[in-house]
């Protein structure tokens, strides 16, 4: 990220919710940091006018509303500056991740996909990549479900970040399934990758309070990505 003459950068926030509200308060006490616009569907805290919250200076974007924003706004965004995003069940859609990825290559720009508990599952593994499974169990789904990822995002558009980050990081969609259950009222949200490949099989679970006044996990991945930022220690 770039910096203001002063040493602050400044990031801008679209959306406004659970995940959204948590940043924005991290980033507007954050030492460094400069809180920009924020881009809401109701205009609070800020502006619901993407033009003045596009037209505004940032030296980073996180989008914390989902696969709808990146759909609505993802390409204007990579124009602008990086962008971090929640919404990676969008990229599903070859046409539009061919055309964001084309968008963050002419502005020389990058877009980092937030479902840090297995997004990396399988990067830079060699061919021997056989597939990827991914379960997951969440309060609402209704009936248990089971398919391929591509048909997943179909049924599910807003539930399948990480399985479609995770795939992307991987061995991509094609070779991804997913099976969905419903961990009744008030349960857990609940998500297991098992990537297989010629030598190995890796496995990664993770479980989500279900309680509605607990810190959002994906919240507080972005603000330790944010104070990561700086730092001289890094992981991979």
């Amino acid at each position: 990220m770039t910096r203001m003459t002063d040493g602050a950068r400044t990031v801008s926030v679209i959306g406004a919710g659970r995940i959204g509200r948590a940043v924005i308060d991290f980033v507007g006490r954050a030492p460094g940091l400069r809180l920009g616009r924020v881009l809401s569907r109701s205009g609070l805290p800020d502006t619901a006018d993407a033009d003045a919250f596009f037209t505004a200076p940032a030296d980073l974007i996180i989008d914390t509303a989902g696969p709808g924003a990146l759909r609505a706004f993802g390409p204007r965004a990579l124009g602008c500056t990086d962008l971090w995003t929640v919404g990676a069940a969008a990229l599903a859609d070859d046409a539009l991740r061919a055309g964001m990825e084309a968008a963050a290559v002419r502005a020389g720009h990058a877009l980092t996909l937030f479902t840090p508990w297995f997004a990396g599952i399988g990067h830079g593994l060699p061919h021997e990549v056989r597939g990827l499974h991914i379960r997951a169990e969440r309060p609402g789904i209704g009936a248990p479900w089971s398919g391929a990822l591509a048909d997943a995002v179909l049924q599910f558009p807003d539930d399948l970040n990480s399985a479609v980050a995770a795939a992307l990081c991987g061995p991509g969609i094609a070779a991804t399934t997913v099976e969905m259950s419903d961990s009744g009222p008030g349960g857990a949200h609940r998500i297991e990758a098992r990537l297989v490949t010629g030598f190995a099989t890796f496995r990664s679970v993770a479980e989500f309070t279900g309680d509605p006044g607990a810190s959002h996990p994906t919240a507080a991945a972005i603000i330790g990505a944010l104070r990561r930022a700086g730092s001289a220690l890094r992981h991979a």
